[in-house]
């Protein structure tokens, strides 16, 4: 079960929420009760009220949770990426490690269940999905089009437009594992995804160089990737 972090001197409000990620993200919407999240919390049912209103009011403080929980990991990806040495490649395999790690840890899936379980159900269940701020994934394209670019010029080529390219290598990387441990209970070792993310960026990134005698590579005016939903 995914716990939040919790830590000394924390308020009521905090204890509440706290419990009620520990519960929503695991039983859904329908098999929480508020009894349950005032058990959980050690606190009365009238003080979970107190803090919010109402299920619909705390399942979407939860949303929010998750949702800002996911986006500190991918800021931290950010800061880590702004001191790292060593080439392009060994860069792009160490960000895009970080990436699936953030996005597959037991917290991320559980909020992604829940997130894809409930997108369908009651009107006021959509609404409140809907408006939630999802995590903003602009950072990690641009730290891996950045990257392109810097691996094209290590090895004396132009990248043809490295964020299509960017969003294209995160869904063959992180997406990938995100789906497999959304369906099951698989969790990639720590060996084995280095070994996955290392394997697809060098062969994604071998396809991008120049053959001799061959036209260059680049995606055609109206490809506008990605074509499906914003990843998130």
């Amino acid at each position: 079960m995914p716990r939040a972090k919790r830590s000394g001197g924390r308020s009521k409000r905090d204890a509440v929420l706290d419990a009620a990620v520990e519960l929503l993200l695991v039983n859904g919407y329908d098999g929480t009760s508020m009894d349950a999240v005032a058990a959980r919390a050690g606190v009365s049912k009238t003080t979970v009220y107190a803090h919010y209103s109402d299920k619909l009011e705390l399942f979407k403080a939860v949303l929010q949770h998750g949702s800002m929980e996911l986006g500190e990991r991918l800021r931290e990806l950010r800061q880590r990426e702004g001191s790292a040495e060593g080439s392009a490649e060994d860069r792009l395999v160490d960000a895009l490690v970080a990436a699936s790690k953030a996005g597959t840890g037991a917290q991320a899936i559980a909020y992604f269940r829940v997130l894809i379980a409930e997108h369908n159900r009651r009107r006021e269940i959509q609404s409140v999905i809907t408006t939630l701020a999802m995590p903003d994934v602009s950072d990690i394209i641009s730290i891996i089009a950045q990257l392109l670019v810097a691996y094209g010029s290590e090895h004396g080529f132009e990248v043809d437009r490295p964020e299509a390219h960017a969003s294209m290598l995160l869904r063959m990387t992180v997406s990938g594992i995100e789906f497999d441990a959304l369906i099951s209970d698989f969790a990639v070792s720590g060996e084995l995804l280095e070994a996955h993310v290392g394997y697809i960026v060098r062969v994604f990134l071998r396809g991008l160089r120049p053959i001799a005698g061959e036209q260059d590579l680049v995606l055609k005016p109206d490809y506008d990737y990605p074509w499906g939903p914003a990843l998130g």
